[in-house]
């Protein structure tokens, strides 16, 4: 980034911020700055002054550019100078970066970076600074996004640099990150006295006070509009009242009164830049250009101050010293001429992304034969999975058709299956009312489903669905799948089947893409048919061979099996379609690690549970996908909250309230969103609060979802709240309820936590023989079902009861083997109970071994116990997607806590216990 810095005036307190926050950086705290202003207000060099009054050498720079803004990552390869310098990890994504059918994952690559940023910052504080954000690369937004919300002890600046952060139109995750966590600082025009400074710095001589209010007056301060008019107009015409100062509006006349002075082929050679972007390689220009001697071009170029000289890995790079002066070349350009030099570009331009961005611009009117080049390609890359890359040729294919309606519907959707929700609303809005109805119905109906605007999503869908147009555009299978999906939000599980079934059998079903037979499955076992279900998906292959469309299946074949008890099977086929599920759509890899998570807090695997869980609430944050966000959020409550880790549970809580909050449209959120709020109360034992949180769930009338047992737990949760609070009668009614439908389904799972409640009842009945035959009914069901969360809950309600009758001993036997599993899980409120329970039992007690992990926080002992492993420091940030800083950080506290020195001391201890 060193470049020679012009003359500088004021800013003394935005450099004094940036100090401040690069010395909070320097001590371990990330920070993120955003510097935003007008083109020209000096926010580049700005930077520039900053990081050389710092010293640093420790800078990634990088730059959006206009005229890639369709380029996938082009931002993220010119902050390591161009493809030949990238680091090892995402050179190893290299290959995808500019093959447009294999773009790699944008969460794997901010994984890829963060180990960059973490190797970076060893030696000194690392400055990232990305300059004009606004015409950045969205996949490289969205690998950025990742990467920054993931840096927590780091010692990174970041600085972003955009015109207005209020109008940036990047992804959802990365404008929430700007709002809640950057320091902004809003560069306004330079003062008269700094403006004073700046013109004796370069006229080299004071202005007149009468001139200098003109010229502040003229240019509002802006430094570039300054330096441009000074080149121009002598300061003694600053004086002159009867000659007017060229406005701000003709800085495009300056920048091409120099191009006008160059030589003609020099002005070819500036046009051809301008059509290939803010900069290009010196060869691929004298190509469009038709140069001969392009050194000489560029030379004449670079002294009339038109372009600048830059030099990379490929060659000597011809570049535009800033977007304003380009942007003037660019739209001097007439249409036939921009047109035939677009044509050029296409011939010569490196890759089919730039040819065919070209090929688009080159055109005047409708393509049909291109538009329809541009969408075989799109959906060819929707079934590959490519459905960033989709949209965009999607979008150019309507552009260009004759009949751009049903293109534009295609392109909405992939937008979606991408995770822009807001760039697909903008296109949907733009389709005209005269729009074929089912195509306007499906774009609507698509985009209200994904905001989680369920009644108004139905409507649109079955317009689309009742007015689908031709067979081959495959509008009615695409509306019937959706519907699908919506029938699943609502637990409707019967016609969430019927749908699917429809879609599959509707003309064009080769189009429908993602979930239909997860769907189909969903549908079944929400319904209480889920042993149908399953026998249907017997002869699916594992996950590792499967093709893209049987991993849909096998996503549901896992849900399934989790809620049958069956956690190997489905921890099996679930961890296998997350770590082969890149290539599909955001919102079903985000679902797999939902799903996953789940199973794994039900099997007690609570380390990666959370992690996979969070992963998936931040993923869903980042792509606003409203719909299943509160279901993520539920599901990554569950850890923290066995866990006593309050803040992070209350704020997956709060970020999955807003289910309850809506009408009862959104019934599968619901039902999550009230047991999470259950779970976190009923660990802080707050009986009331349990019930509270629950009372929604009992006005529902549909069936599925609610009450269908090893879908969603709450009912125990319920009845043991109120049992606690002397509601007995209450607490029969549900119970009651809740012990049929256990019965019929005959999962041992929900079996052992009836047993558990009945014996809880009893027992406050005083019907201790009954309630000592139901906990060890329990146990035998918990042996069966293998949740060893559960099977404590019920040695610690078993234990409890026992303690009250006076048998000690055997209390004692049932509340060490439960504090035991309640230890190794690091449910350190549950412990505590135990450890009560045990005291007052007031017998001699054996080491019960209970681990030392309880000492730590979460975080700690999740790194802890990966460590204990034989991970290295960058395997384990990468296994949970943090620093190595990060990682660094709370192994050191888990070192201090522990009173170790080694790693090998701390494996010792931790496992010891464990054995």
């Amino acid at each position: 980034m060193a470049e020679p810095i012009a003359t500088f005036v004021g800013r003394d307190q935005e450099l004094r911020h940036l100090a401040e926050e690069f010395g909070r950086a320097r001590a371990g705290q990330p920070r993120l700055v955003v510097v935003e202003g007008p083109a020209g207000i000096g926010k580049t060099t700005l930077i520039h002054r900053f990081l050389e009054r710092s010293g640093t050498a420790n800078v990634l720079f990088t730059d959006g550019d206009e005229g890639e803004v369709l380029l996938p990552y082009g931002t993220l390869v010119r902050l390591f100078g161009g493809p030949g310098g990238l680091p090892r990890r995402l050179a190893a994504l290299a290959p995808g970066l500019d093959d447009p059918a294999g773009l790699p994952d944008p969460l794997a690559v901010g994984a890829a970076l963060l180990d960059v940023l973490s190797e970076r910052q060893l030696g000194e504080p690392l400055c990232l600074v990305v300059d004009d954000v606004h015409w950045a690369d969205e996949p490289t937004l969205r690998a950025l996004t990742f990467c920054l919300r993931r840096l927590r002890v780091d010692r990174v600046l970041t600085v972003l640099m955009l015109r207005d952060a209020a109008a940036l139109s990047g992804p959802e995750g990365l404008v929430r990150l700007v709002a809640a966590r950057s320091t902004r600082l809003r560069l306004p025009g330079l003062r008269a006295p700094e403006v004073e400074a700046l013109v004796s710095g370069l006229v080299g001589g004071p202005v007149s006070q009468r001139g200098l209010a003109r010229l502040v007056a003229h240019t509002e301060g802006v430094p570039l509009h300054l330096r441009a008019l000074l080149e121009e107009v002598p300061p003694a015409a600053l004086d002159d009242l009867g000659q007017p100062l060229p406005a701000p509006r003709s800085y495009a006349l300056l920048v091409l009164g120099k191009v006008a002075r160059c030589a003609p082929p020099v002005r070819e050679l500036v046009s051809a830049v301008s059509v290939l972007g803010l900069s290009a390689p010196l060869h691929l220009a004298a190509g469009v250009a038709g140069v001969e001697e392009p050194l000489q071009a560029l030379e004449q170029a670079v002294r009339e101050g038109v372009l600048l000289e830059r030099s990379s890995t490929r060659g000597t790079v011809a570049a535009f010293p800033h977007p304003l002066v380009r942007a003037a070349v660019y739209r001097d350009l007439g249409p036939a001429r921009r047109s035939a030099l677009h044509a050029r570009a296409a011939l010569v331009a490196e890759g089919e992304q730039a040819r065919l961005r070209h090929r688009i611009e080159a055109v005047s009117g409708p393509n049909p034969e291109l538009a329809a080049e541009l969408a075989e390609l799109g959906r060819a890359q929707v079934r590959l999975g490519a459905f960033g890359s989709a949209a965009e040729h999607l979008k150019a294919a309507a552009e260009l058709s004759g009949d751009p309606d049903p293109l534009a519907a295609e392109a909405v959707e992939a937008l979606l299956l991408d995770g822009r929700v807001e760039e697909a609303a903008r296109l949907t809005a733009s389709l005209p009312q005269r729009a074929h109805p089912a195509v306007r119905g499906y774009a609507l109906g698509h985009l209200a489903m994904v905001r989680g605007e369920v009644e108004e999503a139905r409507a649109h869908l079955v317009t689309a669905w009742e007015r689908a147009g031709p067979p081959e555009s495959g509008l009615a299978a695409r509306a019937a799948q959706q519907l699908a999906m919506l029938c699943l939000v609502r637990a409707e599980g019967r016609q969430a089947t019927r749908w699917a079934e429809r879609a599959r059998s509707s003309p064009g079903y080769r189009f429908s893409i993602d979930y239909n037979r997860y769907m189909l499955l969903t549908g079944l076992g929400i319904s209480g048919q889920i042993d149908a279900a399953l026998a249907a998906t017997a002869d699916l292959p594992p996950a590792a061979t499967a093709s893209i469309a049987e991993l849909d299946a096998l996503l549901g074949r896992g849900l399934l099996r989790t809620c049958s008890d069956d956690l190997a099977g489905g921890l099996a086929d679930l961890s296998g379609v997350v770590t082969a599920c890149g290539e599909r759509s955001v919102p079903f890899r985000m679902l797999s690690m939902a799903m996953l998570g789940q199973a794994e807090y039900r099997a007690g695997r609570w380390d990666d549970a959370h992690l996979h869980t969070a992963t998936a609430a931040s993923v869903a944050d980042d792509a606003d996908q409203r719909w299943l966000a509160p279901v993520c959020h539920a599901l990554a409550a569950l850890v923290p909250a066995a866990r006593g880790d309050w803040p992070a549970a209350e704020s997956h809580v709060a970020a999955a309230m807003p289910a309850r909050d809506s009408s009862m449209d959104a019934v599968a959120a619901l039902a999550h969103a009230c047991s999470a709020a259950a779970h976190l109360a009923a660990a802080r034992g707050e009986h009331g609060r349990t019930v509270e949180a629950l009372e929604p769930l009992l006005a529902v009338r549909v069936h599925d979802i609610v009450y269908e047992p090893g879908i969603v737990q709450w009912l125990d949760l319920l009845v043991d709240a109120l049992v606690a609070l002397g509601d007995l009668e209450r607490a029969e009614l549900q119970l009651a309820g809740m012990e049929r439908l256990a019965g019929r389904r005959r999962r041992s799972s929900a079996l052992a936590a009836a047993a558990r409640c009945r014996g809880g009842l009893h027992a406050a009945r005083h019907e201790n023989d009954l309630a000592d035959a139901a906990f060890t009914a329990g146990l035998a069901h918990s042996g069966v079902a293998g949740l060893p969360f559960d099977e404590a809950r019920l040695r610690l309600a078993y234990g409890r009861f026992l303690r009250r009758l006076g048998r000690r001993k055997q209390a004692q036997a049932q509340l060490e083997v439960g504090l035991g599993m309640f230890a190794r899980l690091g449910a350190r409120p549950y412990v505590d109970r135990c450890e009560r329970e045990l005291s007052a039992c007031g017998l001699p007690r054996a080491e019960t071994g209970s681990s030392p992990l309880m000492r730590l926080t979460p975080q700690e002992q999740a790194v802890a116990r990966l460590v204990a492993t034989g991970m290295t420091n960058r395997q384990v940030a990468r296994e949970l997607v943090l620093s190595v800083k990060t990682i660094e950080y709370h192994l050191g506290n888990a070192f201090a806590k522990l009173g170790v020195a080694s790693r090998v001391a701390l494996t010792t201890k931790i496992q010891a216990p464990m054995d």
